[in-house]
C-alpha cells in the first residue's frame, strides 16, 4: 500500500510540473492584496504553489515521524532493560546452580570417605 501511495505521489508531481511545463506561455494576473504577481507565467505559479504545498505537507507530516520516532525509541530502550534484567537473572540462576552442583559434589565426596 506504501509502495502504492508513493507512485501516486510521484506521479502526481510529475502532473503538475509538466501542466506548468505544457502552460508556460500562458499569462496569469493575479491581485493579491493590492500587490501581488500580476502578469507573470502559469509555470512559476505553479511551481510556486506546489514547492509550498510540498514543503508544508513535509513540515505536517515531519511532526508526527518524529513523535512516532521517539515512541518507538523509548519502547526500544524499556526492551533493553528488561532484556539485561532477563539475563541478569538467568546467569544469577546458573551461578547458583553451579555452586549446588559443587556443593553436591563436595557432599557425596565428604559422605564417601
Amino acid at each position: 500500500m506504501r509502495t502504492l501511495l508513493n507512485i501516486i505521489g510521484f506521479l502526481a508531481v510529475l502532473c503538475i510540473i509538466c501542466t506548468g511545463i505544457l502552460n508556460a506561455d500562458t499569462p496569469l494576473s493575479l491581485n493579491l492584496w493590492k500587490a501581488g504577481m500580476q502578469n507573470t507565467n502559469f509555470a512559476i505559479y505553479t511551481l510556486i504553489v506546489l514547492f509550498t504545498g510540498l514543503f508544508t505537507g513535509i513540515l505536517w507530516v515531519g511532526q508526527f515521524y518524529f513523535t512516532q520516532k521517539e515512541k518507538l525509541n523509548a519502547y526500544k530502550r524499556e526492551l533493553e532493560k528488561s532484556s539485561i534484567t532477563n539475563s541478569s537473572s538467568t546467569s544469577r540462576v546458573e551461578v547458583l546452580e553451579a555452586k549446588i552442583a559443587t556443593l553436591e559434589k563436595a557432599l557425596n565426596d565428604a559422605l564417601n570417605k
